[in-house]
């Protein structure tokens, strides 16, 4: 198994670059298979579950983990009154990381992505802004197998964002790096390189 940590700032093309690769991998049909995946789903399924808004038939029996991603910042009446991203926060900090410490997220996918650890599996996460986390999976898979890709995009930053710039210990050839500042076929056209460089294509 593969393990590619997607790490930029909000708005630099995170998801639409793991949405690439992942459909860059698919077309090849050459064994291997992605998944998209990010470390911040379980909190927001456990949110939603403790704000009650898990069961609603508008998405067929459950609220997606990117379901507030349009608003996030406006106060909701699902989250009684404040924002989702304060919601999450919440949960997060003065719960998870309070209880179990600043890995727990990175755990909680490690014991997740152990049930699909196979020879042929690229995880694309998409999400990585936290080294206790992304350092799990570096412990779990093996530094040669994990890829830290750092994407980059004119006028995003981390500004008012707790999350940064991940660095870890790999391998020189494991550290890549995009500017995503170009168009959506640019994008995909770095989305293959990458996946050269690691060894999927």
């Amino acid at each position: 198994m593969k393990i590619l940590l997607i790490n930029g700032p909000p708005r630099s093309g995170k998801d639409a670059l793991g949405i690439e690769v992942c459909r860059r991998v698919f077309r090849a049909a050459n064994g291997w298979h992605a998944q998209r995946r990010k470390f911040a789903t379980a909190l927001k399924e456990m949110t939603h579950r403790l704000y009650d808004i898990l069961h609603d038939d508008e998405y067929e029996g459950h609220v997606g983990q990117d379901a507030y991603e349009d608003s996030k910042d406006q106060p909701s009446s699902d989250f009684r009154g404040i924002t989702p991203r304060q919601a999450y926060i919440g949960v997060s900090e003065l719960l998870m990381k309070k209880l179990h410490g600043p890995r727990v997220f990175g755990e909680i996918l490690r014991d997740n992505l152990k049930h699909h650890k196979t020879n042929k599996v690229l995880a694309a996460i998409t999400d990585s802004g936290f080294p206790e986390e992304a350092q799990v999976m570096v412990e779990e898979f093996g530094r040669e197998n994990v890829y830290l890709l750092h994407i980059h995009r004119e006028g995003a930053t981390f500004s008012g964002d707790s999350r940064g710039y991940v660095d870890l210990d790999l391998p020189m050839e494991n550290k890549l790096r995009i500017k995503n500042d170009g168009t959506l076929d640019d994008l995909a056209a770095d989305a293959e390189e990458v996946l050269r460089t690691i060894g999927v294509l």
